[in-house]
């Protein structure tokens, strides 16, 4: 109980923090810096889990046996690589933060007919309504945050001026890299289950392995990396610190550095909670959690929430409520059935 309390800790805190630092970030002028910052999230997190996997009492150091097949973890690097890349990598391509929080809204559903395809899990129809409640939820708070939904952004003309544009070729690539990003982080959800149920909850090792194998996949972009680090060297933005006297420090490195530790407790948090849940469960408190930094992105912007986006709002904790219902109620069943078999 106390553990599970704990990574929604690290859940919404970690991740929260996370969204705001990014988005400080993007809106400097170090805004191409997306592959730099998962560079360093990937290496801090596989910095601070050398000492437990690799014995250095040897002359030469060598990594401790593992408890999960190596094969699992490479798959899952695979995985977790392309999701991350690519997820960083849309804004590069015409895609707003309203239109990214939408796509990745979807990624309940895609895991909830992965798991079902993959897994064999099955859904109550419970589960079903409260996943598509959570989903129609963000996407309506997303897109209406600021003005209020009308009819006639549906209209026939509307739909004639829109053919009438030319295609916008950057941003169709945008897209198709969001879908991708869902899909592989379905899949990884769905292949995590499977491995926990099936070589038992080492998630610790997985955090480890999942980024540490992952490192040698950022020589493929390496040009970018020195680009992208140079683009931060280049920013004049500072911060001033009143410390005994006036003290300039750097914005974009600053910033980095909170988004990297961040990352670390929102990495560690998910990793927990995907030990002690079914994906599913995962993905539907990752969905509350990008809403939850969407509120916090909303009131740190001084931005107004339109009625349209409180009616989006009380759809996501309608959704998340029934969920809990229906994840709770097939197992007061099951005790039910054991105690009369019994």
């Amino acid at each position: 109980m106390w553990s599970l309390l704990g990574a929604f800790s690290l859940v919404f805190g970690g991740c929260c923090c996370n969204v705001v630092t990014f988005e400080e970030l993007m809106g400097d002028r170090t805004n191409s810096i997306s592959n730099l910052i998962t560079l360093c999230q990937f290496l801090f997190v596989a910095c601070q889990g050398l000492p437990r996997f690799i014995d250095f009492r040897r002359p030469f150091p060598y990594f401790k046996p593992l408890k999960t097949p190596l094969h699992v973890y490479i798959i899952s690097v695979v995985l977790f690589y392309i999701s991350s890349t690519t997820n960083n990598n849309v804004f590069k391509y015409n895609i707003s933060i309203p239109i990214h929080i939408v796509f990745r809204c979807f990624g309940t559903v895609i895991t909830m007919i992965t798991c079902w395809l993959l897994n064999g899990r099955k859904y109550t129809s419970t589960q079903v309504s409260s996943t598509l409640f959570l989903t129609i939820g963000a996407i309506i708070a997303s897109l209406y945050k600021d003005n209020d939904f009308q009819f006639k952004d549906f209209s026939f003309q509307g739909s004639r001026n829109v053919r009438d544009q030319p295609i916008d070729r950057t941003f169709v690539i945008g897209i198709c890299m969001l879908i991708l990003s869902s899909i592989t982080s379905s899949l990884l959800s769905a292949y995590n289950e499977r491995a926990y149920q099936k070589y038992g909850k080492h998630w610790k090792e997985n955090i480890f392995y999942s980024h540490f194998l992952s490192l040698p996949l950022f020589l493929l972009n390496k040009d970018q990396l020195i680009y992208e680090y140079r683009a931060m060297r280049d920013s004049k933005r500072t911060i001033s610190l009143q410390v005994g006297r006036k003290t300039e420090i750097p914005h974009a490195e600053t910033f980095l550095l909170f988004n990297v530790l961040t990352q670390y407790f929102c990495v560690k948090g998910v990793n927990i909670l995907a030990s002690q849940t079914n994906a599913l469960t995962l993905s539907i408190t990752l969905l509350v959690r990008r809403f939850v930094s969407l509120l916090l992105s909303v009131q740190l912007f001084g931005n107004n929430l339109s009625y349209s986006g409180y009616f989006g709002v009380c759809l996501v904790f309608f959704g998340a409520f029934i969920y809990s219902l229906g994840s709770v109620r097939p197992t007061f069943k099951d005790k039910e059935a054991l105690g009369k078999g019994q």
